[in-house]
């Protein structure tokens, strides 16, 4: 079989995904994908740049280097092809940090062979661009803070048929960490609810956090009189940045939290007609009850 033709493919612009899965069981350490193309974007870029510079350099097929001009830097010298090759196509902004300059591969068909000529793999980018996909497992193990539950009327004692009123805080909560050795900022933004109010019934889910009375939105009558004990569950969406920076990127999937309340008790109380309240007659019909 003769050997597979070669191509890199320089991408406008950076996505978020690591090599395509048709492609990722066929990528040999050298950076190659076997009788496809290379698709090289600013997430894989430095993956593939180390794996080009490991092993014995004698023996080499395939190498990547990061250069800004094409023809005399970084060891390019003459032998590049600046076809297609801009120096003044740079991002616009990468939010105040420094844009990262382009990747260029060269290929020799065996090691003892002389090099090709070095061709452009990847534009320009910014180091955001580079920033890895922060999977659902990473947003879970954040030490999210469950969300805070109250309930209307105040106490443990709620009453049969009537509204029992429940809402909680949505705030947006905040962590920083380090991803590539840039500060990272997350967001945890509550958008969805589950209210199970213990009784058998369904539970309530809504978008809205509630709100107390007399603007109450998420609400639900006990029909029986028992102990019963709330649980609200916040399902929470992400997204990310380099500290300092504007550019947000999507979290990949949700992350929950659960908050149980005390038991509460659901009381029945029935309306009689009296001549006196128990103000003015302590003693009276049902006052004691």
């Amino acid at each position: 079989m003769g050997r597979a033709r070669w191509r890199t493919v320089l991408l406008a612009t950076a996505v978020l995904v690591g090599f395509a899965p048709a492609l990722a069981s066929a990528v040999e350490h050298d950076g190659r994908a076997e009788d496809d193309e290379i698709v090289l974007t600013a997430v894989t870029a430095g993956g593939v740049i180390a794996r080009s510079e490991a092993g014995d350099p004698a023996l080499r097929r395939d190498e990547y280097t990061r250069a800004d001009l094409c023809g005399t830097q970084a060891g390019l010298y003459m032998n590049a092809d600046c076809s297609g090759y801009d120096p003044t196509t740079r991002p616009p902004t990468c939010d105040g940090l420094d844009p990262v300059p382009p990747v260029w591969h060269r290929h020799r068909d065996t090691a003892t062979d002389p090099w090709q000529n070095w061709t452009l793999a990847l534009g320009w980018t910014c180091p955001q661009d580079a920033l890895p996909v922060l999977s659902q497992a990473d947003f879970q193990r954040l030490p999210l803070a469950p969300s805070t539950l109250s309930i209307q009327p105040p106490g443990d004692v709620v009453f049969v048929n009537m509204p029992t009123i429940v809402y909680t805080d949505p705030a947006v909560q905040t962590f920083t960490t380090t991803l590539l050795g840039y500060p990272i900022q997350v967001e945890a933004t509550p958008t969805q609810f589950t209210w199970d109010f213990g009784d058998d019934s369904d539970p309530i889910i809504t978008t809205s956090p509630g709100h107390p009375y007399p603007d109450q939105d998420v609400s639900w009558p006990y029909t029986h009189p028992g102990t019963y004990t709330i649980t609200l569950t916040t399902q929470f969406t992400g997204r990310y940045q380099i500290a300092g920076t504007t550019t947000w990127l999507p979290v990949v999937g949700t992350a929950t939290t659960t908050t149980t309340s005390t038991p509460i008790t659901a009381e029945e109380h029935r309306a009689h007609l009296v001549t006196e309240d128990c103000n003015q007659n302590p003693n009276g019909p049902w006052c004691n009850d």
